[in-house]
């Protein structure tokens, strides 16, 4: 009969690493010698563990406490890198693996939320709520699933991140049914303003001589690079940055939009024989209009608007009463019949513009 390992050991062993998971990526936000000294108290358990101290334990139950062991160490490299702070642990992860763990983060916001609150922000067209699953549905899932099935993750890493993108993808999943709405709707949405301004995404370990050309795209970050006779560039506005990397007999150039934070910025870098060219387009001095006085209007009191029923995913206007869409299907909800915002049952006034209802 099998006997299984001691738990009280292993709980104790996987103490600090469930303290980095539990902490998150604001574990950047500890001190360099904390974060130093958590690096090699779990790499020294981790060891401990693998050379039998607390037993042997199942298969499945082996593989989740190895993969427990990594993510922690993971999510500590991750900080490392972020921080720019030279530590010889950075290296222990390939720039893959990093890149998934960032991508699933990116999506903690789903986590924190339940099913009906994701639904209820979809229904209400939150920004950011859209703007996630709009990358979601286009990109992200397909993107994700590409990263979790290359060989080059190890096998610890990849189960503990599946396990996380799979809970998230399956809370989405349901919200957006709950929602009455399709994953391809979200495709369809126009782009927002986020869209335009998303963050960088940081380019890692670059290595190309030989008249290699390099596209960054527009405002993405090269790091850790190692370039010889090649050209590095970067269109469509956003800027070109270049740090920690080595740039011999080289082009760095930047084409779009002027301003200090769409240029060139190089940082922690060794450039030699090279040249950098920022080609900036001059925008257009704008036509002033002539100053109008205002005019003055004798404010009148607001008679109050009876509330209209909307449905809030296709705007069909339904008749007062309608519970639901007779285009989509939705629920209706009734809005102010002023600034069109969702009244809550029996309000005399919209909580958005104060004005009443009948």
């Amino acid at each position: 009969m099998f006997k299984e390992g001691n738990r009280d050991c292993i709980d104790q062993l996987l103490k600090p690493s469930r303290s980095v998971l539990d902490t998150g990526v604001s574990i950047r936000n500890e001190t360099f010698e904390k974060r130093q000294a958590l690096w090699h108290e779990i790499r020294a358990n981790a060891d401990r563990y693998r050379n039998g101290e607390c037993g042997t334990f199942l298969k499945d139950l082996h593989g989740v406490f190895l993969a427990r062991f990594d993510a922690s160490l993971l999510l500590l490299a991750l900080a490392f890198r972020q921080n720019n702070e030279p530590f010889e642990g950075t290296g222990y992860f390939s720039a893959r693996e990093i890149e998934a763990y960032e991508t699933i983060e990116k999506y903690s916001y789903f986590r924190i939320l339940t099913k009906g609150e994701i639904a209820k922000k979809i229904g209400s067209r939150d920004e950011k709520t859209l703007t996630l699953l709009k990358e979601y549905s286009v990109s992200m899932k397909k993107h994700m699933d590409e990263i979790l099935g290359d060989a080059g993750i190890r096998d610890t890493v990849r189960s503990y991140l599946k396990k996380q993108w799979d809970e998230n993808t399956k809370k989405i999943g349901e919200a957006i049914s709950s929602a009455g709405v399709d994953l391809d709707w979200f495709s369809s949405l126009p782009l927002t303003a986020k869209d335009a301004d998303r963050a960088p995404q940081v380019i890692y370990n670059i290595n190309a001589g030989n008249d290699a050309a390099i596209n960054l795209g527009a405002g993405n970050i090269a790091k850790d690079a190692v370039l010889t006779n090649s050209t590095m560039e970067s269109s469509g506005g956003g800027g070109t940055t270049v740090k920690d990397s080595v740039i011999t007999r080289s082009t760095i150039k930047n084409e779009g939009s002027s301003g200090a934070e769409k240029s060139i910025s190089i940082s922690d870098s060794v450039i030699t024989s090279s040249t950098i060219e920022s080609v900036q387009e001059r925008p257009a001095e704008p036509v002033k209009e002539p100053v109008k006085e205002p005019v003055k209007e004798t404010v009148k009191e607001t008679p109050p608007k009876s509330p209209q029923y909307i449905c809030l995913l296709c705007k069909t206007v339904a008749k007062p009463g309608a519970k639901f869409c007779t285009t989509c299907g939705a629920k209706i909800t009734p809005v102010c019949g002023s600034c069109q915002s969702p009244l809550s049952p029996n309000a005399k006034f919209c909580s958005d513009c104060g004005r009443k209802t009948l």
